[in-house]
């Protein structure tokens, strides 16, 4: 019986939801912009960051905002997420625990389809990459914004997009190919 009470107190651990939420995103985007071209991902997705226990004492501390950013991250072209959940889950077992946020919701993204040239800040010629004829135009594209790690590079993001430097200085108005950690870049993927 000493040791059934003994492994229930060693080993234990909980899962709560924090909140339930209509909408979530920790990218800035303008609003103005997005005005009826917001659609919803056809999958779910879920986010989480975790920090560790050692003895029953915190080594760091999750952050809510990291598994919001790796959950809409999980779909390309996702500026939030809607319909959602956050839940805390906290566990240990004897040495060694973990605490974590998880975030759970349906992606949204841009639409870029629909009427460009309608919105003041968003012009059709200042978004189409380099090379596309005024058929292509017609073709529906996924602006996001992405925002730069250090360590990050003008030739790694456009890469990473598989898109040219030159259409992500376009996009973005750069004076020069010279970006900063924390800066948002507008980016452009053919759907």
């Amino acid at each position: 019986m000493l040791l059934v009470a003994v492994l229930t107190v060693s080993f234990s651990g909980c899962t709560h939801r924090l909140v339930d939420f209509t909408i979530i995103s920790s990218k800035n985007i303008p609003l103005e912009d997005a005005t009826g071209r917001l659609k919803r991902a056809p999958n779910r997705v879920k986010g989480k960051d975790t920090s560790h226990m050692v003895l029953y004492f915190p080594i760091g501390f999750p952050n809510m905002k990291e598994a919001i950013d790796r959950a809409i991250e999980q779909y390309p072209g996702a500026v939030g997420l809607v319909d959602g959940v956050v839940k805390q889950n906290s566990w240990w077992a004897i040495l060694y625990g973990q605490n974590s946020y998880i975030v759970e919701g349906t992606p949204i993204y841009l639409d870029t389809k629909q009427e460009k040239t309608n919105s003041s800040s968003f012009q059709e010629n200042d978004y189409l990459p380099s090379g596309v004829y005024k058929e292509k135009q017609q073709s529906s594209f996924l602006l996001f914004y992405h925002e730069v790690k250090a360590g990050e590079t003008l030739i790694n993001i456009a890469k990473q997009y598989n898109v040219s430097v030159a259409d992500i200085i376009k996009w973005n108005k750069l004076s020069s190919n010279e970006i900063v950690k924390g800066e948002k870049l507008k980016i452009l993927i053919s759907e």
